[in-house]
């Protein structure tokens, strides 16, 4: 797969990660737009941090019922679904913490959350005190329309199309995570914690820790992860205190695209059926790299070897059945004509031979003057409508009995005549064209 740290600007460089699809990193680099990988594999955008705002939104007790049985709409395209009660309520919710206009932003939704869950992303919000009564908690994150659009376009001119769009950070429901980063401006670091994302520089670094301890209990204080890049530990060794984990970049992106959040939704999927592509994508990687399908790839390459050997053996035994058949027939025709040495195809040289024994022996064929007059007989009689007075002149020739009518409506066309089935089945055919009907034998 490919994962793509999206940038502030069209024409800004990006940095992307190629992995494989257990998520191993193959290689990481910085490049402009036009020169990335193309590749068929899946695309991962991840939204910086500093383009995503987070927001708890408190759903009221008297709202809740009209939010959870319309859970399902609120992860539909917010700027073209049809308009709901819960989209409203959460559009009214939003506005209240927002500064920018709604219009102007990007939002997806996270799943309800009430205290009474059993979910530990629930019982986390409680603890953290987050609210002081039972309403139920809802995530929701926006970036910026006209930013993520230029983005998303400038890659589609280079034929690269975003099939997921992740944050970098979210808020962590488990754990508090502190991430130090080299930035263009200086060290920087992001925390991500029950109560959203926050960014920060060095100079705060002090005065945030101390708060950070006296707001949240000792069950999570204690249990806050650092993380920091290769390129800042000289950097950190008299800031920080504790038990630190090594994280470049290219890891970070790594697990920031395993996020369940997804921004590509509605008219950022691409259409309905780059949707379909996408999913159909993503089952096809899952199924051929996951280990949870080896046994199912394994038994469909056995089904699929066996029907290969199977329709191999059947084939064969259908060649020997037609060798066997031709060197039958072969044999009738030397045995019958003996004047044949060489065969190529039995059925038309028996054919031919047998015409050529009757022309010598003055045997009548089915293709004579006689047998066809016959056949014209048979004809009159399924056909009562085929008046014969009418017949102005007869000619034959090749095989063939060629009518022609005095009145060109006493012609019947093809389609109306009626064949006996035992002279179609003996080669007869008869067709009309104007003012003549043509009565033809011909070899099977």
């Amino acid at each position: 797969m490919l994962v793509l740290s999206l940038p502030p600007t069209p024409r800004s460089e990006i940095f992307f990660v190629q992995a494989s699809a257990h998520a191993q990193l193959i290689q990481s680099l910085e490049a402009p737009m036009e020169r990335l990988p193309q590749t068929e594999e899946e695309v991962i955008g991840v939204l910086p941090w500093q383009h995503v705002s987070w927001h708890l939104i408190r759903i009221p007790q008297d709202a809740q019922k009209v939010l959870l049985s319309e859970q399902g709409l609120l992860s539909s395209t917010h700027a073209n679904a049809p308009s709901s009660k819960a989209h409203q309520l959460l559009e009214g919710l939003l506005e209240e913490q927002l500064l920018d206009d709604l219009s102007l932003l990007h939002w997806i939704t996270g799943k309800v959350q009430s205290p009474d869950d059993k979910d530990p992303q629930a019982s986390t919000l409680k603890e953290a005190s987050l609210s002081e009564d039972p309403h139920v908690h809802m995530w929701v994150a926006c970036c910026s329309k006209a930013w993520l659009k230029s983005i998303l376009s400038a890659l589609e001119e280079n034929h690269i199309i975003v099939q997921r769009l992740v944050p970098e950070f979210e808020p962590s429901m488990t754990a508090a995570h502190l991430y130090a980063m080299d930035a263009p401006m200086g060290l920087e670091f992001v925390l991500t914690q029950p109560s959203g994302v926050m960014g920060f520089p060095k100079e705060a670094l002090s005065a945030l820790t101390s708060s950070f301890n006296a707001s949240f209990n000792a069950s999570i204080s204690s249990s806050l992860r650092i993380h920091i890049e290769p390129s800042v530990s000289d950097q950190l060794a008299h800031l920080l205190q504790g038990e630190m984990r090594l994280l470049t970049r290219a890891q970070r992106l790594l697990e920031a695209s395993q996020s369940t959040w997804d921004f590509a939704r509605g008219e950022w999927g691409q259409g309905p059926l780059k949707r379909i592509i996408k999913a159909l994508q993503k089952a096809k990687t899952q199924f051929l790299h996951q280990k949870e399908w080896k046994l199912a790839r394994i038994g469909l390459l056995l089904l699929f070897t066996l029907n290969v050997i199977f329709l191999n053996t059947w084939s064969w035994q259908e060649r020997q059945n037609i060798k066997h058949q031709r060197e039958q027939l072969s044999q009738i025709l030397k045995s019958t004509f003996a004047e044949v040495q060489v065969v190529v195809d039995p059925v038309s040289q028996m054919q031919r031979s047998l015409s050529l024994l009757q022309e010598r022996t003055a045997t009548p064929h089915p293709g004579d003057f006689e047998h066809l007059l016959s056949a014209l007989s048979q004809l009159q009689t399924l056909n009562p409508s085929l008046d014969l007075s009418q017949i102005q002149n007869l000619r034959f020739g090749a095989n063939e009995l060629t009518l022609t009518w005095k009145n060109p409506m006493s012609s019947l066309s093809s389609g109306a005549i009626k064949m006996p089935p035992d002279l179609k089945a003996q080669g007869y055919d008869v067709f009309s064209q104007g003012a003549q009907t043509h009565l033809r034998w011909s070899m099977m």
